[in-house]
């Protein structure tokens, strides 16, 4: 099965602990902005606390934080001091720029007191997430890289939600994370041209668990405003938003906030939700090739079932 390393036994059975991690947890939230510290972006934290754990979030491809409000909200209710860089934005983003971003944002959240001044983050206790371009970035922020100036920051978990490609500077950093990680794949997505979750869990360097998750969708994750925000509706897709919450919820609860009520969620072998392990060294047969199935090829499975039914004379 995927993973390197089998994590220990939990406390209690995460089939169980996931439904209640698709709710909202026991803390109030309280928002701020990271522009007066100088950095264009939001954060999210508890009402109350000290030595917090906390997360850096990167958005995906010509998206920012503002669409990943309820999610970010969402963590901060179980606990996590949550930062949302704003920047690389653009038709050409650079995944280095982000990720220098998201240490920077890191950086200030855990030096600065936040809320009224009693909130303190544990700078032991920080993880990098991030959403198809922002998961590469996640990575590359998790790494021993020197990133624009930035260096490396020490991190306990790392959660890679649909991951997309972004520059050779990826693969390469990746082997370099020591971090245990989560990688999230959208159904099927697993290795195409905008979707590298397989590949990526090959070359990472911590323990990792691939899980795919049936019927969601990588823009599923983005939320909308739309009429029924005024109901208390992000606008996201159900499914993807339920299932990537409870299951990023739960992996950092362990990794970064230490909790081993949680451990199952860095198990490959433990059944949660409807999510399904995979293992990133298995050989998929019949898979075509990122430019076959641009163009719509079928795999060549069913002909070869044909073909052997023929008699040869």
């Amino acid at each position: 099965m995927s993973g390197k390393k089998r994590s220990s036994k939990p406390s209690k059975p995460p089939a169980k602990q996931f439904k209640a991690l698709t709710r909202r947890g026991p803390h109030r939230v309280l928002a701020g902005n990271l522009g007066i510290v100088g950095i264009e972006g939001r954060v999210f934290t508890p009402a109350e606390g000290t030595r917090l754990p906390a997360i850096a979030f990167g958005h995906t491809w010509l998206s920012g934080g503002n669409r990943y409000r309820d999610l970010a909200y969402h963590l901060a209710s179980w606990g996590f001091v949550v930062a949302l860089p704003q920047g690389q934005r653009g038709l050409m983003p650079s995944d280095v720029g982000l990720a220098a971003e998201m240490r920077s944002a890191l950086g200030v959240v855990c030096s600065a007191p936040l809320g009224d001044g009693g909130i303190t983050v544990d700078a032991a206790k920080v993880g990098f997430a991030g959403h198809g371009f922002g998961a590469a970035a996640a990575v590359l922020a998790a790494s021993d890289e020197l990133l624009l100036g930035q260096e490396p920051v020490p991190t306990s978990g790392v959660v890679a939600i649909f991951p997309a490609p972004t520059t050779a500077l990826l693969p390469a950093a990746a082997p370099r994370v020591t971090a245990p990680g989560l990688i999230l794949a959208a159904g099927t997505e697993l290795d195409t041209f905008d979707a590298n979750a397989r590949p990526l869990a090959r070359v990472y360097g911590g323990d990792v668990v691939l899980r795919t998750l049936p019927a969601a969708t990588s823009r599923g994750l983005l939320e909308r405003r739309t009429w029924k925000t005024i109901l208390g509706a992000n606008g996201a897709d159900k499914t993807t938003h339920r299932q990537v919450r409870a299951l990023m919820t739960g992996f950092l609860l362990h990794t970064v906030a230490g909790d081993t009520d949680y451990a199952g969620f860095g198990d490959p072998q433990a059944v949660i939700g409807k999510s399904l392990v995979v293992d990133p060294s298995d050989e998929p047969e019949h898979e075509l090739d990122h430019i076959s199935r641009l163009l719509g090829a079928k795999p060549r499975e069913q002909r070869g079932r044909i073909a052997r039914r023929i008699p040869v004379p």
